[in-house]
């Protein structure tokens, strides 16, 4: 019992997404799907998925020829797509949105709330025997591990045999990930397929029976879990045959060492914020700086109160020898400082708009004159940064959600770089590769690394240890709210890290 994708090609206007790509899922497996930026794996899924039609090739369901013509048509045929970004509404309870769609009503349709209840309860048992979810809690409330699982109940509910889950693990600490590996690996015992997209190669090797390689929209293979390592998926997904074809943006780009001497940017005293509590913070020119935590540390309220000023009870906040008295986005956009946030679909991008007008959306003004806004400076502009950035886009008009992760990752840092005639002093960054693959990633820390040596100062607020490690000139540790002694990076380990985070740090 499988779903088989033959000769399968997705074009669009002026680029080859997927250039005749044979693959078999079966419903007995966890299937993992990887590639780097741009190798087609989002087409691919969506194709699965029904959102979208290939040019050419066909899908067959345990030998039988398909159609699938949309998301509602797939799920006739027992597919089911669980998105990167998700679909939740956040101020609906868990039992609400499992039974979204399909709630029990009494006459005249007025909702059966017990009934409801009683069968969101059913399902999660049933599917997830042994794990408990306050399901009356409004999904906002809840750990983002938790609001994954109901997502996946939610997608299950009708006889799905083939589930794709992409990016599930991208916003989720290391316990939490633990959580939901054990609840992938019970689906095939279930009879139902997993699809897996992830750019943690870590993950795909642990949960994967198969792993299946994209690159340049072409299929490259399909190898057994056994036989797939980290060092094996990397090569496969990143190796070329002209050489001249790869980015100069994914050649390793060394760390600088900032002087003591250095300006300070951006500096904080007294910040309080909810149970976070910063007595003084600084930033130079020129420097990375890397703020780590566990789940709930404060690391990621830090950088994002800094830049909103959302539930900052006190504190003095000083950019460029200038003390920013007037809280709001704004006043800090005009003193020099973006933010680039986390969860990008709800934070960050429009994914209904194209790539221009998303890149435009911070100077909106840029391209305009008298109030009359000039295409041609615009498509200029926006052509620029897209180059700058290398993001893959079949034209500018593509729309937003029919990006890779890391070309919607590569444009919500673009958005900030299009029409700045003055750069910005300070960049905010926070899980800045979140559901990005490992070419993107090297892309964007090559990027970082230029904006820190023409001068900006970058914080980055991360998960991801390795990615701390990897670009950063110094580490902030956080417990309980509090900031704890830096680490500077000629001390940087995994084990170093993680003694200070759990708050054993001498």
């Amino acid at each position: 019992m499988s779903v088989h994708l033959s000769d399968i090609v997705m074009e669009f206007p002026g680029t080859r997404a997927l250039d005749g790509v044979n693959v078999t899922f079966g419903f007995n497996e966890v299937h993992g799907l990887v590639g780097e930026n741009g190798a087609g794996k989002s087409t691919f899924v969506n194709i699965i998925g029904g959102s979208l039609q290939p040019t050419a090739g066909g899908v067959s369901i345990s030998g039988k020829p398909v159609t699938l013509s949309g998301p509602r048509a797939a799920l006739t045929h027992g597919i089911a797509h669980v998105s990167q970004e998700g679909s939740l509404v956040p101020s609906l309870t868990g039992a609400e949105n499992i039974m979204l769609g399909s709630e029990p009503k009494h006459g005249f349709g007025i909702l059966h709330r017990s009934a409801l209840r009683a069968e969101a309860r059913r399902l999660l048992t049933e599917w997830f025997p042994g794990v408990e979810i306050d399901l009356d809690r409004p999904v906002v409330d809840l750990p983002m591990a938790e609001r994954k699982v109901i997502e996946i109940v939610r997608a299950l509910r009708g006889d799905i045999r083939l589930l794709i889950l992409d990016e599930p693990t991208a916003t989720l600490e290391a316990r939490e990930k633990k959580r939901l590996w054990y609840i992938i690996r019970l689906l095939p015992q279930k009879g139902v397929g997993v699809v897996l997209i992830s750019h943690f190669l870590s993950e795909v090797v642990a949960l994967s029976d198969k792993v299946t390689v994209l690159r340049d929209g072409k299929y490259v293979g399909t190898l057994e879990g056994a036989d797939a390592s980290e060092a094996v998926l990397t090569d496969l997904m990143l190796r070329r045959d002209n050489m001249q074809d790869a980015p100069a943006a994914e050649a390793p780009v060394a760390k600088q060492t900032t002087s003591g001497g250095s300006s300070v940017v951006l500096s904080v005293s007294d910040w309080r914020v909810a149970e976070i509590q910063v007595d003084r913070f600084a930033l130079r020119a020129g420097e990375i700086v890397g703020l780590i935590g566990l789940t709930g540390a404060g690391h990621f309220g830090f950088a994002r109160s800094l830049y909103t000023r959302q539930g900052v009870v006190r504190g003095k906040i000083v950019v460029a020898e200038t003390e920013i008295r007037h809280s709001g986005v704004r006043a800090m956009q005009r003193a020099g400082v973006a933010f680039v946030p986390d969860h990008r679909m709800e934070n960050a991008l429009a994914g209904d708009g194209t790539v221009v007008e998303n890149l435009t959306m911070v100077h909106s003004g840029f391209a305009a004159t008298g109030g009359v806004l000039s295409h041609g400076k615009e498509r200029r502009e926006a052509g620029r940064i897209i180059k700058l950035l290398n993001v893959k886009t079949p034209s500018q008009r593509q729309l937003i959600r029919n990006l890779s992760g890391g070309n919607k990752q590569k444009v919500s840092i673009g958005k900030w770089l299009y029409g700045t005639g003055n750069p910005y002093k300070v960049l905010i960054f926070i899980e800045p590769t979140e559901g990005v693959d490992i070419g993107a990633k090297m892309e964007i820390y090559a990027h970082m690394r230029r904006l820190a040596a023409d001068g900006a100062a970058i914080l980055i607020a991360s998960s991801d240890l390795g990615e701390i490690a990897q670009v950063c000139d110094r580490a902030i540790p956080f417990v309980h709210g509090l900031p704890g002694a830096e680490i500077p990076a000629s001390e940087f380990s995994e084990g170093r890290f993680i003694q200070a985070i759990s708050g054993d740090a001498a």
